[in-house]
């Protein structure tokens, strides 16, 4: 069973599978194949399957941060999970690595394969930290027989190449490394889709990679001062890349701790911000939902994490697979599809207009559908927009799935809209 052609749209902001508009709607399950046994994996997939999920993002590497102890399964010979004989395969690592991606295209999902995690890269924000604190970079000498390892067990399940994880591109040296790592994706498996997976708030991608990138992944993590993120980072990268479809890689997980410890952890509402924000920025192209507990594995046994962690404790992983969140992500394709959005129509691109909001709250985002205004309304409040008239206007209850119908009064080329009724964030739509 193979999953089809993923491939990108004529208009460069979405993605089409077998030619039909497909919605990238992805789970990070980094550390999937060093810590998840397969009896509890067939039940996560059938999960998340029945979610609406089609894409899981993992780490071919062990994840600096997931929950120990794991299952002391790693790719390369080790007594600890943390520092490795790069030279010494572990073959059983890769034969559970494959059963576990066939296992989840028998579901329909798609694998994210991410080839160099940041930690694993001389020179990155990461290994600053790993390697204090006494865990292996990956020799240079070995990227090319990692990424040919990859491949060979597991590129024939149609995956999305992710070439770099959580990075920077802070120095020459790891600069060089992911140059060498994109340079053997696109020569080992040329027709595959990809990406790169950068760290929080980063909007600079090296030049001389932009164009054997088919997406742009960004990141506005779980610092509780950076959600403003979710959509300056689109902004930016509207601004000044050519233009390529954008996922929000990874915002903030629901029940996740902020970072550096910060007492806080993000609600539903936080996490539909963050990726409703980012798509009336533009990109439009899919969502990533992330829970903490799943990301890193956390169970009844976990007693910490393999190299650190700046967040509070995570939820058990069977708890998060519960949390109200994930279906709000489901819900957002069918939402963007009643509204006219479209990865095939040329006439139904989902438009940054964040001009016509006469508002100077930023946080409220807004975007064209057609003939449609959307606004993103984290609060209840009035909205005006600079539009000649509107016929109607109706408000989208993101929590609890109501609609409401607003009335609308237009003077001096601007229309406002009524405050919608409900407790929790809204989409405003005016016609």
């Amino acid at each position: 069973m193979g999953l089809g052609k993923l491939s990108i749209n004529a208009r460069q902001d979405g993605f089409l599978l077998d030619g039909e508009p497909w919605f990238w709607f992805a789970d990070t399950c980094w550390s999937a194949f060093t810590s998840i046994s397969l009896e509890d994996w067939d039940y996560y997939l059938a999960r998340r399957a029945e979610q609406g999920m089609n894409v899981l993002q993992i780490n071919t590497l062990p994840q600096w941060d997931r929950c120990t102890p794991d299952l002391g399964i790693w790719p390369y010979a080790s007594e600890d999970g943390v520092h490795f004989d790069w030279s010494s395969v572990n073959a059983a690592y890769w034969e559970r690595a494959r059963t576990m991606c066939q296992m989840a295209v028998e579901h329909g999902i798609r694998p994210a394969l991410v080839l160099m995690w940041c930690n694993y890269v001389p020179g990155t924000w990461g290994s600053r930290i790993s390697t204090l604190l006494g865990a292996d970079v990956m020799p240079r000498e070995e990227i090319r027989p990692h990424v040919e390892r990859v491949v060979e067990h597991l590129g024939d399940l149609d995956p999305v190449y992710v070439v770099t994880g959580d990075t920077d591109f802070a120095s020459d040296e790891a600069i060089e490394y992911y140059g060498e790592t994109l340079s053997a994706i696109c020569e080992l498996a040329p027709d595959a889709v990809r990406c790169m997976h950068i760290n929080r708030a980063n909007r600079s991608i090296p030049e001389q990679f932009v164009d054997r990138l088919d997406f742009y992944m960004f990141q506005p993590g779980h610092n509780y001062e950076g959600q403003t993120e979710a959509w300056q980072l689109p902004e930016d990268f509207r601004a000044n890349y050519p233009k390529k479809p954008m996922v929000n890689s990874e915002p903030c997980y629901e029940q996740m701790g902020a970072s550096r410890n910060v007492y806080w952890r993000f609600t539903a509402q936080d996490c539909r911000a963050s990726v409703w924000s980012s798509i009336l920025a533009g990109a439009s192209a899919g969502v990533t939902y992330g829970a903490h507990g799943v990301w890193n594995w956390q169970t009844s046994r976990s007693t910490g994490s393999a190299l650190g962690e700046g967040f509070d404790a995570p939820f058990r992983w069977q708890e998060c697979l519960q949390f109200p969140g994930v279906w709000d992500f489901g819900l957002i394709p069918h939402v963007l599809s009643h509204l006219g959005a479209s990865s095939a129509d040329a006439a139904a691109a989902v438009e940054p207009a964040q001009e016509l909001l006469d508002d100077e709250r930023a946080a409220i985002r807004c975007a064209r559908i057609g003939k449609k205004a959307v606004v993103y309304v984290p609060r209840a409040t009035k909205v005006k927009l600079k539009l000649d008239a509107a016929t109607s206007a109706r408000a989208l209850d993101l929590e609890d799935k109501r609609v409401a119908y607003l009335p609308v009064s237009c003077a001096d080329g601007v229309v406002t809209v009524a405050q919608h009724p409900f407790e929790h964030d809204a989409l405003v739509v005016a016609e």
